[in-house]
């Protein structure tokens, strides 16, 4: 199996929403599965900015993710977890339904990662074999709160009319077990 780092389009940076209260948010918070009680089933989130767009996928301040991509990413993992949030714009008079993203971290790193000097990894190589029948989660081990999902999902997003996403291929360790 591939895997892939799934991303925000950078390009919608100027373009986007602005989230009130979190304007100046630079990275990701990083919300895991297990602070699942703590969130509410349902919230509304407001949005501020004229003329903006709101991307399938937005990964700052928070992961949110679209109905449509909520959908896809439910057809290949089975326990995702996710929490609706509607991004209400009122000067647009404007409410979509997003979802928040709840993801653990795997440890799937294998022992051909490469790390710069001050140990932040120059190249993340998967172990295909512990990372095998996870559809979405991040990397246990290193800063970097990017999601990673697999080609099944890649491939259905592909398919799809969803926009302001890339997808960046990881490398996997080649087992003969696998």
């Amino acid at each position: 199996m591939e895997y892939f780092i799934m991303t925000q389009d950078r390009q919608l940076d100027e373009h986007m929403v602005l989230f009130d209260g979190l304007k100046s948010a630079t990275r990701t918070l990083e919300v895991p599965r297990e602070r699942e009680q703590e969130i509410k089933d349902f919230t509304v989130v407001y949005v501020d900015g004229k003329d903006k767009v709101i991307p399938d996928l937005i990964d700052r301040p928070v992961v949110f993710i679209s109905d449509s991509l909520k959908k896809v990413i439910e057809m290949y993992d089975d326990d995702a977890l996710f929490k609706c949030a509607v991004l209400a714009h009122p000067v647009e008079e404007v409410q979509k339904t997003y979802w928040l993203l709840l993801v653990d971290r795997l440890e799937c790193l294998s022992d051909l990662t490469e790390y710069d000097p001050w140990g932040r990894p120059k190249r993340i190589v998967i172990d295909r074999k512990l990372a095998r029948g996870h559809g979405v989660f991040r990397i246990a081990g290193i800063d970097d709160q990017r999601l990673v999902i697999s080609l099944d999902i890649a491939e259905s997003i592909l398919r799809r009319d969803l926009w302001g996403i890339d997808l960046e291929p990881l490398q996997t360790k080649e087992d003969e077990d696998i």
